[in-house]
């Protein structure tokens, strides 16, 4: 976990899980996506808690894992459609609207739980069919802010070239927020569905 623990504790303009490139202790896609399917396989398609959690420790081993990215792709007809308010164990809601022109438009709302960070610093890890989208910088703000961006249908990978989403692609959004004043304390929200067009 040196790695996440470095990311963390990094200042605001040099932490990151998304970045134009591949920054130091961005999650390889495989293991991420093995994590998110796993907790879909389980039942749990969104969910969320704080990084201090048994789930969050998998989340951080997860993210400072060195395993080579892997490009097969769960069977997506087991998740939900991208459309609609996914609550995450009280720490979040997270919405999405699937739509054929602009992609997956989204909205992670933090709820009053996480009112005693004040400010946070939010990244996201998006994926379509364990492709990383690079479209969403860390982003700093109030903890009650609504963090928004798009996944378009046709993104820019991380590491490089385009990647156009077919309708039913398996689509992850892995949320990970921490107190600008106190970094290692935070929480995740996360939501596997099917781009359903």
């Amino acid at each position: 976990m040196r790695s996440f623990r470095v990311l963390v504790t990094a200042s605001a303009t040099a932490c990151g899980l998304v970045l134009a490139t591949v920054p130091a202790g961005a999650a390889p896609a495989g293991d991420v996506q093995d994590l998110l399917h796993a907790w879909a396989d389980a039942g749990a398609p969104a969910g969320g808690g704080t990084l201090d959690s048994p789930e969050g420790r998998r989340l951080t081993e997860a993210l400072d894992s060195t395993a080579t990215p892997q490009l097969s792709v769960a069977a997506a007809a087991a998740y939900p459609a991208c459309h609609g308010t996914f609550p995450s164990n009280g720490v979040a809601n997270i919405t999405v609207q699937s739509s054929a022109a602009h992609g997956i438009p989204w909205v992670v709302k933090l709820t009053s739980a996480n009112s005693r960070f004040g400010v946070v610093v939010l990244s996201a890890q998006i994926y379509a069919n364990n492709r990383q989208a690079n479209v969403y910088a860390p982003h700093t703000e109030p903890w009650n802010y609504n963090f928004h961006g798009p996944l378009p249908r046709k993104f820019q990978k991380v590491g490089g070239g385009t990647y156009t989403m077919p309708d039913g692609a398996t689509v992850s959004f892995l949320f990970v927020w921490h107190s600008a004043a106190h970094p290692s304390e935070g929480g995740y929200a996360y939501l596997t569905c099917k781009y359903d067009i």
